[in-house]
């Protein structure tokens, strides 16, 4: 049965398209609501983090400006550069200037370290509120590249980022004269202010991160989020991104990110929000999201088992007895269930399987009544070819005046006729058939002394089977009429019968194989294909006619499972082939009594 034609397949198909508009509604809501939160929660944290962001900028800006005055406006950074190196009053300036910056950096709260040098005299005059040695020697270690990026070009306010093995910074360095340059100092960590972010929870954090991706401040987020983070770094012009991390169970981790390119240097904030810290105020849309398909599911199954119990079942048990029934079985009887509609379908199909088959039991007699009048009529009809050309025999010994000859076959024939009185029978035993072909045989013999010869091959325990009288009699007439033409040695005429297993059936079958073959002229080749194609059926009334009779009787009796064969033997002489079932004559009995076919 086709499924898609199927009312279980339209049933499945018609409450999909019910419940899906439902569940996609459903589901449109809680998605919906996810976004809510998620613009919320982004909007809340991209205003923290923008005001920091313009903090930072502001300090960073007014630093350039600090810095860009010093040349101007300090008098001590303007008399170092016209006072004698290490004289009492350039200590004095120095000393003077160190405690202004140590004054200024309280004033610009971000700066970490303000800091003077003497390329000349390769002096570096450093002012900070940290570890002296550390940020004395990150500046030591970039001034060269500093002034090299100075020279010659009209100063940036971009700031550097220099990296101190675990300590990064910013620095921002502008030439007094060509003796001295200021520059700031600024801590990366002094940037970055993850606690004023809301909805962080335990695996939330902030980081700064550089143009390539690196972390340059200190984070409570892991190497894996800032590697997530650093690659979705383009994204930074949207309002936020959702992007995923695979943890090490295979499950998918989901994060909000924001984030604000800097103005003053190549960096990034990044602020990283995870969802399910976020989402913590919504688990029942949650909830709801994982467990539609479930429900879905769980809906659909109930629903197909409840019209399974009331519709499918009943319908698949009519379905299985209509066909039983286009199988011939129409003893087929069935429930009545419990609706009233398939009580009433129900109904209608017993009664009629029951008219059914008193009418198939009608027309079956009457069939076999018809088959029983045309078989015996066939087998009938043979008979007088037989003793035409015994008589044919007969007188062609008289003639010759060979009494002795004619005293043998008139045993034989009497032997002959014997036997025909019992063909009437529908069925003979195979071991009386070839008693009677050895009769036959035998005065063709007398006809025919030294020129004729047959031999009888077969197989032991064969002689019970059971087959239409006068079955082998016409191939073997045939044989001796045809297969003298042009013979100079003598005609030899084999019978060999055999049982072999098919198994085109769903069962083995034994089958009862004879042949009768000889060394003659054989077949004529257009005779051999008229054989061949079975043109010996198109005329009953001509010249094979005994050939029409034998597969008739076959067909009749047996249909489809019997059959003739003709062709010529490689090494000269014609050969036929006939196939039945092997029957004992109890077998044929029951096969006779019961109907071949009920459909």
């Amino acid at each position: 049965m086709n499924f898609i034609r199927s009312l279980r397949f339209k049933f499945i198909v018609g409450l999909t398209l019910i419940m899906l508009p439902l569940f996609m509604l459903l589901y449109y809501n809680n998605v919906y609501a996810m976004k809510v939160v998620r613009d919320q929660v982004s909007l809340t944290n991209m205003n923290h983090l923008a005001k920091s962001v313009e903090q930072n900028e502001r300090v960073l800006q007014e630093t350039n400006r600090y810095l860009y005055s010093l040349g101007e406006r300090d008098p001590d950074i303007i008399s170092l550069f016209f006072l004698k190196y290490g004289s009492g009053d350039y200590i004095i300036a120095k000393q003077r200037i160190m405690n202004k910056f140590m004054t200024d950096i309280g004033f610009y709260n971000l700066i970490d370290s303000f800091f003077l040098y003497d390329a000349v005299n390769d002096d570096l005059l450093l002012a900070t509120s940290g570890n002296y040695d550390v940020k004395m020697s990150i500046v030591q270690e970039s001034m060269p590249v500093q002034m090299q990026q100075l020279e010659g070009e009209i100063q940036k306010p971009e700031w550097s980022i220099v990296r101190g093995g675990t300590w990064n910074a910013l620095v921002k360095t502008v030439r007094i004269n060509a003796q001295f340059y200021a520059g700031a100092l600024v801590d990366m960590n002094a940037l970055n202010h993850p606690e004023q972010f809301t909805e962080s929870g335990d695996r939330g954090g902030a980081v700064i991160v550089g143009a390539g991706g690196e972390a340059l401040s200190d984070s409570a987020l892991n190497s894996a989020q800032i590697k997530l983070a650093a690659a979705h770094i383009t994204g930074l012009n949207k309002p936020y991104q959702v992007i995923s991390e695979v943890t090490s169970t295979g499950s998918a981790r989901q994060y909000l990110m924001l984030g604000i390119p800097s103005a003053m240097s190549e960096m990034n904030y990044i602020v990283l929000l995870p969802e399910e810290d976020m989402m913590r105020n919504l688990p029942f849309f949650q909830q709801i999201i994982r467990l539609l398909p479930i429900g879905a599911a769980v809906i659909l199954i109930t629903a197909m088992i409840f019209l399974r119990q009331l519709l499918f079942r009943p319908m698949n048990v009519l379905i299985r007895g209509m066909r039983r029934v286009s199988r011939g079985e129409l003893d087929v009887r069935l429930e009545t269930p419990a609706s009233s509609e398939l009580e009433f379908v129900t109904h209608s199909f017993n009664q009629m399987t029951s008219e059914i088959q008193h009418l198939k039991i009608d027309v079956y007699e009457e069939q076999l009544r018809t088959r029983e009048a045309e078989f015996k009529q066939l087998q009938m009809q043979i008979n007088p070819h037989f003793y035409l050309n015994s008589l044919n025999i007969i007188h062609s010994l008289a003639s010759l005046q060979k009494h002795e000859l004619v005293q043998q076959m008139a045993g034989h024939l009497a032997d002959y006729f014997r036997f025909s009185l019992r063909a009437g029978k529908r069925v003979i035993r195979l071991d009386e058939e070839l008693e009677h072909i050895s009769h036959y045989l035998e005065v063709q013999k007398l006809r025919f002394p030294n020129k004729l010869d047959f031999v009888l091959d077969v197989e032991p325990n064969l002689g019970h089977y059971v087959l239409p009288p006068l079955t082998i009699q016409p191939f073997v007439e045939n044989a001796i009429i045809h297969g003298f033409q042009r013979r100079t040695g003598p005609f030899v005429i084999c019978i060999t019968a055999r049982k072999s297993k098919t198994l085109s059936d769903p069962e083995p079958t034994s089958v009862l194989q004879l042949s009768i073959t000889d060394n003659g002229v054989g077949f004529e080749q257009e005779i051999l294909e008229r054989l061949q194609q079975g043109q010996y059926a198109e005329d009953p009334g001509g010249q094979h006619i005994g050939i029409w009779n034998v597969i008739h009787r076959l067909l009749v009796k047996y249909g489809e499972h019997a059959g003739l064969q003709f062709s010529n033997q490689t090494e000269g002489g014609a050969a036929v082939h006939i196939h039945m079932p092997a029957q004992t004559e109890e077998e044929e009995g029951r096969a006779y009594a019961e109907p071949v076919n009920r459909g």
